[in-house]
């Protein structure tokens, strides 16, 4: 799990999803194609530009801060199968830390449990706990939590990719790019999407380049 999760965001990082290097020219401009006064030229729909990262994005999805990169359409299979993997390995420390709550929990629900629990650092401070205690405490707490941060955006993530949306494209209720669930997935984690998420290494080319989607419905008006 922790070599799927390093590989995973090395490769997340070091894939670039934005137009550098794309050539856009060619392309017909029809409906969904912007042109961004910052980057100077025409992008393609669901393209947008990252004020953090100066670049227009392909197919962007957000800008993950976690990170310091943009997720988008050459790298999102990267950063799936990497909040996969985080998400089960700290599945698997809140599993294997249950018996430090256990442990803490057996002199009952007492206003003590619960303070370490929820606090353990005031507990340390004031002296009511020991360094071990404490230690044992802010570990499992800090499991836990994150596996509930992590749970959070995996669920998210999940439901846009069966949806054929991008976090974007979340809040608007048509759908003009979905190709059925395994059609979306196929879009998102490439040809070999069944085994993919197994280990970065298998190679599953995406369906499309990131400039051109299918449409199976009434696009969103353009912004101006």
């Amino acid at each position: 799990m922790l070599g799927n999760i390093t590989w995973n965001a090395w490769l997340f990082v070091n894939a670039n999803p934005s137009i550098r290097g794309v050539f856009l020219g060619g392309e017909a401009m029809g409906q969904g194609w912007r042109f961004c006064y910052a980057c100077e030229t025409h992008t393609p729909p669901r393209c947008s530009h990252c004020y953090d990262c100066n670049v227009c994005v392909l197919r962007r999805d957000h800008h993950c801060v976690f990170f310091g990169q943009c997720v988008g359409f050459r790298n999102y299979r990267y950063f799936f199968s990497c909040l996969l993997f985080m998400w089960s390995g700290l599945l698997y420390a809140v599993v294997m830390n249950a018996e430090v709550f256990i442990v803490i929990l057996k002199e009952g629900v007492t206003f003590h449990s619960i303070m370490l629990l929820l606090v353990p650092w005031i507990m340390l401070v004031s002296g009511q706990v020991t360094a071990r205690a404490f230690a044992f405490a802010f570990i499992a707490d800090t499991c836990v939590v994150g596996f509930l941060l992590v749970a959070g955006f995996l669920f998210f993530h999940v439901a846009l990719m069966l949806r054929g949306q991008t976090t974007r494209e979340w809040h608007s209720s048509r759908r003009p790019y979905s190709l059925g669930i395994v059609g979306n997935i196929r879009e998102c984690l490439g040809t070999r999407w069944y085994l993919c998420w197994l280990c970065p290494l298998i190679p599953s080319p995406l369906p499309g380049d990131g400039i051109n989607f299918k449409v199976t419905g009434p696009l969103e008006p353009v912004r101006g």
